[in-house]
């Protein structure tokens, strides 16, 4: 499976509530830098971290929409997402990309960049 393919299926996963899914798509070892409300980023350390981390998009009744998927080689891919999602009378919409580095485990290093930082943490708060 290509590397391209690879992060589709991690970001079609928590489109769809798989959370099963997500988990594998992941290295256990995982590091990832998450955005944070100040546009800095977080570390977040091992896969298991990062799913206490993930928020639930699809009980939201949230989408996400890869906009556009683009492999440097068979372990780099570049990945730009639209985020749809609705709760407590609010509406988010919002992009984020993302830099993967993909190993025979899984996504190893993940790093996200959110357009609208501030705006996303307090409509997950």
């Amino acid at each position: 499976m290509s590397a391209e393919q690879r992060a589709r299926e991690f970001f079609d996963a928590y489109g769809r509530g798989d959370f099963d899914a997500v988990r594998g798509a992941l290295d256990p070892e995982l590091v990832s830098y998450v955005t944070n409300a100040e546009g800095g980023a977080d570390v977040v350390s091992g896969r298991d971290q990062y799913m206490e981390r993930l928020p639930d998009l699809h009980a939201a009744g949230g989408s996400i929409g890869v906009t556009q998927v683009l492999g440097v080689d068979d372990r780099w891919v570049l990945a730009m997402v639209e985020i749809r999602a609705e709760r407590d009378g609010r509406a988010l919409h919002n992009h984020a990309g993302f830099l993967l580095e993909l190993s025979n485990k899984g996504i190893a290093r993940m790093w996200m960049v959110d357009a609208l930082p501030e705006y996303s943490a307090e409509f997950w708060s």
